[in-house]
C-alpha cells in the first residue's frame, strides 16, 4: 500500500510552494505522481485513496488539505498561471458553478457521469456524493428531548443565545455554512436570517463547527450527517434531528484543474471517485450517500425520500460574491 502525503495548508508563501511542489523528494512534475487539493477531512479522504491507489498502484496520490471549499477555490485561482494541483475534491457543485467563468476547470468527458444524479453540460464538474445536513445536539448541554428543535425554524428562537448560542460555519469559508444558509433562504427568506443570526455562534470553519456541538462547545450546531452518525456511534454525546421543515443537502463535487501538471491522472481519479467501486467505499467506509442513482444510502441515515429537502435559490449558484456580502451585512449587524 503506498502511503498518501498530507500536506496542511500553511501560513507563507513559502511554505505552500514547498509543500504542494515537492513532497517527500516527489517533484509535481513526476508523470506517476497525482496531487489533489482537497477541503474534506481524512476521514473521507483516506479510505478512497486507499482503494484508489491499489486500484491504481502506477499513480502516487499527495493529498493537500485546505480548511474550507472557500479557501480551495482561492488556492486554485490564485495558482491559474501556474497550476501545482491537478484534483479539486470537496465542496459542493454550487461552489463549482459559481467559479466556472474563471477559467480554472479542465472540461473532461468521464464515463461515469451518466450514472450519477447531476451532471454538468460542460463536463467542468463531477459529482461525488450527497450530503445532508442535521441538527446535531448535545446531550450533555440540552438533557430534556422535549426541548430540543425540531424545525429550522425553531433555531431562531431566541432562548438558544440564552443556552448558549447556535453552532454555524461562515459561509464564506464553508461550503456547508453556504448550504445551510441557502436552505434557509430557500425556505424563510432573508428575514429569518436576520432573526436566526442573533443566536449563533459563526465558527471560521465547519470543522469548528462540528467538533463545537460535539465537545460542549455549543448546546447545538448544524453537522453533515456521515460524521454526526459516526460520533453517535462512538457514543458521543449527540442526537441527531432532521429538520421536519427543511433539510440543507448538498452534492459533493471534484473537477480537474486547468492545465494540471498531471493531467491524464487526475481523469483516472475523478472517474474512480464516480465509479461503482469508488461509492462503495465511500458508502461502506465513509459513511455518506453515494451520487450515483443506482446505490442505496448507507444504514443509519435518514430515508431520503422522507426528507424535505432543500433546493438552492438561483442567487445562491449565479450570485455568490452578492450573497456572501449581504450574509456580511446581516452577521456583522448582530
Amino acid at each position: 500500500m503506498r502511503s498518501v502525503r498530507v500536506c496542511l495548508l500553511a501560513v507563507t508563501a513559502l511554505a505552500l510552494t514547498a509543500c504542494s511542489s515537492v513532497v517527500g523528494g516527489q517533484k509535481s512534475g513526476d508523470s506517476k505522481g497525482l496531487v489533489v487539493y482537497t477541503s474534506s477531512g481524512p476521514e473521507v479522504t483516506a479510505p478512497i485513496v486507499k482503494a484508489f491507489e491499489k486500484a491504481h498502484p502506477d499513480i502516487k496520490v499527495t493529498l493537500t488539505a485546505i480548511s474550507g471549499t472557500g479557501p480551495l477555490m482561492s488556492r486554485i485561482q490564485g495558482e491559474k498561471a501556474n497550476p501545482l494541483g491537478d484534483v479539486a475534491w470537496g465542496g459542493s457543485i454550487e461552489n463549482y458553478k459559481a467559479v466556472a467563468g474563471k477559467g480554472i476547470w479542465a472540461p473532461a468527458e468521464l464515463g461515469q457521469d451518466k450514472h450519477m444524479v447531476a451532471t454538468d453540460p460542460k463536463h467542468q464538474w463531477h459529482a461525488t456524493d450527497l450530503l445532508y445536513q442535521a441538527i446535531a445536539v448535545n446531550t450533555d448541554r440540552v438533557k430534556n428531548p422535549a426541548d430540543y428543535p425540531k424545525t429550522m425554524k425553531d433555531l431562531a428562537d431566541p432562548k438558544w443565545k440564552k443556552e448558549g448560542g447556535i453552532g454555524f460555519a461562515n459561509p464564506r469559508s464553508s461550503g456547508t455554512g453556504y448550504s445551510v444558509l441557502a436552505a434557509m433562504v430557500s425556505k424563510y427568506g432573508w428575514d429569518y436570517v436576520d432573526r436566526f443570526l442573533p443566536n449563533a455562534k459563526v465558527t471560521d470553519s465547519s470543522d469548528a463547527m462540528f467538533k463545537g456541538v460535539r465537545n460542549g462547545e455549543f448546546p447545538v450546531a448544524f453537522i453533515n450527517e456521515d460524521l454526526g452518525n459516526a460520533w453517535v456511534k462512538a457514543k458521543a454525546p449527540l442526537k441527531l434531528v432532521y429538520p421536519t421543515d427543511v433539510v440543507s443537502n448538498q452534492i459533493g463535487a471534484a473537477a480537474v484543474i486547468k492545465d494540471a501538471p498531471h493531467a491524464a491522472n487526475a481523469k483516472t481519479f475523478v472517474d474512480y471517485l464516480m465509479s461503482a467501486k469508488g461509492q462503495q467505499v465511500m458508502s461502506d467506509a465513509v459513511g455518506r450517500r453515494s451520487a450515483r442513482t443506482d446505490l442505496p444510502a448507507p444504514s443509519g441515515l435518514a430515508e431520503g425520500k422522507s426528507l424535505h429537502l432543500a433546493k438552492s435559490p438561483e442567487e445562491f449558484v449565479s450570485e455568490q460574491p452578492k450573497v456572501l456580502d449581504t450574509f456580511d451585512a446581516a452577521s456583522g449587524a448582530k
